[in-house]
């Protein structure tokens, strides 16, 4: 009996190798795929950085480009509004000069006609 045991020992000790060979074999092929998985979502999480500094950059550079036409959409208007008063100034400066002058007429009219008056 004594050497059934020990063979039914030696059976269970295999066994149980066998069974502790498994499981480490097993957690050694997790832990591989956990890495590879690590490894895949570090990579994706590059990308995906790179991707959003790419469009942060396009949209900054947009941003720029929209800014800048603004700036040269109110340069012209600022040039457009002086270049309109400059005219108006004119035209007034030429509309003082006018009433100046047919006030002056009228004055010499008015005297002539005071003077043909006190002729006769």
């Amino acid at each position: 009996m004594n050497f059934r045991l020990q063979q039914e020992c030696d059976i269970l000790s295999k066994e149980r190798k066998n069974v502790q060979e498994v499981i480490r074999q097993e957690f050694a092929d997790r832990l591989v795929a956990t890495e590879e998985e690590n490894r895949r979502l570090k990579n994706e999480m590059s990308e995906m950085r790179a991707r959003h500094k790419l469009e942060i950059e396009r949209i900054e550079k947009s941003k720029e480009e929209e800014l800048e036409e603004v700036h040269k959409r109110v340069k012209q208007a600022i040039v457009k509004k002086e270049d309109t008063v400059n005219q108006l100034r004119q035209q007034y400066d030429a509309a003082t000069k006018r009433a100046d002058h047919l006030e002056s007429l009228l004055e010499q009219q008015r005297k002539q006609l005071l003077s043909l008056s006190k002729k006769k």
